[in-house]
């Protein structure tokens, strides 16, 4: 549950956007970047996984547990 609330931002966004997952994909970002940060997922580039359009955007503010 280390990035739970990582997944409930990008699922309540899925929601809101009739599940378009285009518009939750800062959210994406977010998540991945956090299982990857706490290796609960093998550390990929973001350009491998899709993100290399938001690699300089900075990701959403890292909540606390």
């Amino acid at each position: 549950g280390e990035c739970s609330a990582f997944k409930e931002r990008f699922m309540e966004c899925l929601r809101r956007s009739g599940y378009e997952s285009a518009a939750c994909r800062q959210s994406a970002k977010a998540y991945l970047e956090c299982r990857m940060d706490r290796q609960l997922m093998a550390n990929e580039p973001l350009e491998k996984l899709g993100f290399k359009d938001l690699i300089n955007e900075k990701s959403e503010e890292k909540p606390e547990k």
